[in-house]
């Protein structure tokens, strides 16, 4: 399990040990770790917004050997960013060549919600302090599938007994 010590120590090592630049998100559980709303992840998960995705992933695999998971710029994996996503992301600062961010806490719940298995739920009842009519604003900027649409609802209605 790592926690935000072991993460910013791993984006240390890719940062310093690269020439490439890279603005990398944190997405998912890692995104809740930096802000503070989770202790521990078993995986690490990022947006590489601007960099090669496969140098990222090589330089991080050479001494961690453990599973990333990248997605491409404006994808937070099976689903497309709003267009201002990036604009709403905290900086947690640069570590060498990577600028490291975190997807904002209303589009990291967003974004858990839509898969909504137990862990996203674990992860989201941390979340359950966070204004649900911010998250309910931010989700009109969304263009969701109607499955991940249906969890995202169920979801605010199971943590935030909020019906949409």
């Amino acid at each position: 399990m790592l926690d935000k010590n072991d993460l910013i120590e791993r984006i240390k090592y890719v940062g310093n040990n690269t020439d490439a630049n890279f603005d990398a998100v944190a997405v998912g559980g890692t995104s809740l770790i930096l802000h503070g709303l989770k202790q521990q992840t078993r995986d690490v998960d990022f947006i590489i917004e601007r960099g090669d995705m496969e140098k990222f992933a090589s330089k991080y695999k050479e001494k961690y050997g453990e599973i990333i998971h990248l997605a491409l710029p404006c994808t937070c994996f099976a689903l497309y960013m709003p267009a201002d996503y990036f604009s709403q992301t905290t900086n947690f600062g640069t570590y060498g060549h990577v600028n490291l961010h975190a997807l904002s806490i209303d589009d990291t719940i967003i974004t858990k919600a839509t898969r909504l298995n137990d862990r996203d739920r674990n992860d989201l009842n941390m979340c359950r302090y966070i204004d649900a009519d911010n998250i309910i604003k931010r989700l009109a900027d969304f263009e969701l599938k109607t499955e991940h649409h249906k969890n995202v609802k169920n979801a605010l209605q199971e943590i935030w007994n909020v019906i949409i």
